[in-house]
């Protein structure tokens, strides 16, 4: 029996992502589990096009592949979207499995559904077997740490990829329910909403500008 391939894709232009903590998990997990693995990044091939041909190899051969990506104004990034244009046309050595995890800043999963869809319409129009899609809300509050640290603040999460996990190992869809759960705040959005605020005021306070904080340049009069 042929050992099984999986490609994870990072949807981030930047280097250091949550989402690349997400693909990194998954490429883990499924290695822990016999698989093939492999992590690159769509920006870094589109910026440097020299890495483009292997990618595109990569995801031509793999068994499964998962997306994972953060939300970009109701969509996703620049580079991640003309990447999946280039992938579209990349016919599959064999039946393939493609998934997407798409996190954003904002408290509600929902605002992920948008790009969701069309991850899922990319899937249908490349040929790809949709797996599923994981929306995640407050994905702020990860801030690049490791999934494993996460589990006493967002237990549901932890447990919605271990099941994610554990689907797709077995060559099945992820269920349901894992995405329903993948769905739950992890606090009221009121709590998220003042840890966001003290966020930006620390940072504003970091790089000087607090005290242009309320600093209205573009308002009439």
């Amino acid at each position: 029996m042929s050992t099984r391939t999986f490609l994870a894709l990072v949807g981030s232009p930047r280097a250091h992502a949550t989402s690349q903590v997400f693909a990194r998990y998954f490429a883990d997990q499924l290695a822990a589990r016999g698989w093939q693995t492999e992590v690159l990044s769509l920006a870094g091939a589109i910026r440097k096009p020299e890495g483009w041909p292997a990618l595109a190899e990569r995801f031509r051969d793999a068994d499964t592949v998962g997306l994972c990506t953060p939300l970009y104004v109701d969509s996703l990034p620049a580079e991640a979207t003309l990447a999946l244009e280039r992938l579209v046309d990349v016919a599959p050595t064999r039946p393939q499995g493609f998934f997407a995890l798409v996190n954003c800043g904002f408290p509600e999963a929902a605002q992920n559904d948008t790009a969701l869809a069309i991850c899922r319409h990319f899937a249908r129009q490349a040929g790809r077997t949709w797996l599923g899609g994981l929306a995640l809300g407050g994905g702020g509050a990860l801030a690049g740490q490791q999934v494993e640290k996460t589990r006493g603040m967002m237990p549901h999460l932890c447990a919605a990829l271990e099941q994610a996990v554990a689907a797709l190992d077995t060559g099945e869809a992820i269920p349901a329910a894992t995405q329903a759960l993948i769905r739950r705040p992890f606090c009221p959005p009121r709590v998220y909403a003042l840890m966001a605020d003290v966020g930006m005021f620390q940072d504003a306070a970091k790089h000087g500008a607090l005290w242009r904080i309320f600093a209205r340049p573009y308002a009439a009069g």
